[in-house]
C-alpha cells in the first residue's frame, strides 16, 4: 500500500465519525436559512432568518459570527440566565459541544455558522498545544471578533459564489477557524511562531505525486498534510511557500490543465470532458476556466 493510501485508510473511521457530527449543525438550521456544506472536519452554514427563536443541544462545537449588524438579540447558554445585546458585525457566539443554547432575535438576522466537531478540535489541539483535552471558553455575548469575521466572510463568499463551492477551500478554512478557536478561547493559549520554510522535498514529491493521482476527485486538507508528514494547521502556509499558490488553486490547475488537452484534442463532449477533470458539470467548467484562464471552453476548442 502506498504512503497516501495508508493515509486514507488511518483517517476512514474518524472520517465518518466527524461526518456524522457535522451533519447534525445541519439539520438543526433549517434548509430554508441558506446554503451549507459539511466538510472533513465540520459543517459550514451562510444563514439569513426572520424573526423567531431556537433552542438546541449541539453535538458539535458551534460558533455564530454576524455578517451584519442586529439589535436587542435574546441569548443564553446552559444554565446562565438569558442576555439581551446588540451585535454588530463581527460579534460571535461560541457554542460549545454538549452545552444547550436559547437564542431570540427580532430583526432579520444574517449570520455564518461554523462547527467543528469534538474529535477534530481535540485533533488539532494535539498539534497545537500537545495535549487533546482544550476546553472552550465562551466570550461574553456582543464581542466582536474581526479575526473570526473574516473567515465568516470568506466562508459565505464561497458558499453564496456563481460557481459551486470548493469543499478543499471551505475545509482548510474549517481548519484555521479551529485553530484560531484555540489560541483565543480556551484557557491555554499558546502562540506558535509561523513555519519557517516550505515542504521538504519529499514531502513536496509526496503531495505533488498525490494530487496527479487524485485531483479529479475531492480532496481534503487533511488529506495532503498527511501525506506531506506535517499539522494540518500549518500545512497550508506550507504548501504555498513550495508551490507558490494555496492547495485549492494547485488542484484548480491540474483540472483545467487536463480540461485543456481534451478540448484541443476535440474527441470528447465539453460535459464528458468536465466530468474527467472533476468538475461537477460543464456550466461548471467554463465558469471555472473563464474565471482562472480567462477563455471558454470553446473558444480552446475552436482556437479562439
Amino acid at each position: 500500500m502506498t504512503y497516501a493510501g495508508e493515509a486514507r485508510k488511518s483517517g476512514d473511521h474518524r472520517a465518518a465519525a466527524r461526518e456524522g457530527a457535522a451533519r447534525h449543525v445541519l439539520d438543526i438550521i433549517p434548509e430554508s436559512a441558506g446554503p451549507r456544506r459539511a466538510t472533513m472536519r465540520g459543517s459550514v452554514i451562510h444563514s439569513i432568518r426572520a424573526p423567531g427563536s431556537q433552542k438546541f443541544l449541539a453535538k458539535e462545537h458551534s460558533v455564530g459570527i454576524m455578517l451584519a449588524p442586529a439589535r436587542k438579540l435574546r441569548s443564553a447558554l446552559g444554565s446562565a440566565r438569558i442576555t439581551e445585546y446588540d451585535a454588530p458585525a463581527g460579534c460571535l457566539v461560541i457554542n460549545p459541544a454538549g452545552v444547550d443554547s436559547s437564542f431570540t432575535w427580532s430583526v432579520t438576522r444574517e449570520n455564518a455558522v461554523i462547527s467543528i466537531s469534538p474529535e477534530a478540535l481535540s485533533d488539532l489541539a494535539a498539534h497545537e498545544f500537545d495535549f487533546a483535552d482544550a476546553e472552550l471558553q465562551p466570550p461574553a455575548f456582543g464581542t466582536v471578533d474581526l479575526w473570526a469575521l473574516s473567515i465568516a466572510q470568506r466562508v459565505a463568499a464561497e458558499l453564496t459564489g456563481e460557481t459551486p463551492p470548493n469543499e478543499l477551500y471551505l475545509d482548510s478554512l474549517v481548519t484555521v477557524f479551529g485553530v484560531h478557536l484555540l489560541r483565543t478561547y480556551t484557557s491555554r493559549k499558546r502562540q506558535f511562531a509561523p513555519p519557517k520554510g516550505g515542504l521538504s522535498a519529499n514531502g513536496a514529491r509526496r503531495v505533488r505525486e498525490y494530487l496527479n493521482d487524485n485531483f479529479t476527485r475531492k480532496v481534503l486538507v487533511t488529506e495532503l498534510a498527511s501525506v506531506a508528514g506535517v499539522s494540518p494547521n500549518h500545512f497550508i502556509v506550507r504548501f504555498t511557500m513550495t508551490f507558490g499558490m494555496p492547495p485549492h488553486r494547485y488542484l484548480i490547475n491540474l483540472r483545467l490543465d487536463l480540461a485543456d488537452k481534451l478540448l484541443v484534442e476535440g474527441r470528447l463532449p465539453v460535459a464528458d470532458i468536465a466530468y474527467l477533470a472533476g468538475f461537477s458539470d460543464q456550466a461548471h467548467l467554463a465558469s471555472t476556466m473563464k474565471k482562472y484562464r480567462g477563455k471558454t471552453p470553446s473558444g480552446i476548442r475552436f482556437g479562439r
